[in-house]
């Protein structure tokens, strides 16, 4: 019997859970950390140029994705074998939620004081993961 005690992928995802989901740094921490974390923004449709992406929900479900990426990074590899489709489904399930959350936090800007001159976007949100060291 192993005496040693292995952390299993539904034990994984909770720890991630209280680490870092439920201890969410200021906005201005979070803003900071979305930058570093290196997403691009592109315009698929629309004029994107007034929009605000100091907006908390967006920062807040950019930040909650990015931090999701690095874990499922750092962790798919050590989860065993025969766990790896639950992990996998638990971080996806995760990823949606926080898509949806992206999806839902009102970025137009506050200018916009009137419903009918609202207008339609659309942004393609890309994480560049190539590291480039000069």
């Amino acid at each position: 019997m192993d005496s040693s005690k292995k952390t299993d992928a539904v034990d994984k995802i909770k720890h991630f859970q209280e680490r870092i989901l439920a201890k969410k740094p200021s906005i201005g921490e979070m803003v900071h950390d979305v930058r570093m974390m290196n997403f691009k923004i592109r315009p698929v449709s629309g004029n994107i140029t007034e929009l605000d992406y100091g907006n908390y929900d967006f920062i807040d479900a950019l930040w909650s994705l990015g931090k999701l990426d690095e874990f499922f990074r750092l962790e798919f590899d050590e989860i065993e074998k025969n766990e790896k489709d639950a992990f996998f489904r638990m971080i996806n399930d995760l990823r949606v939620n926080f898509q949806n959350q992206l999806r839902q936090a009102n970025i137009q800007s506050i200018d916009v004081q009137d419903q009918s001159m609202m207008q339609l976007f659309e942004i393609e949100i890309i994480k560049d993961n190539n590291l480039r060291v000069n």
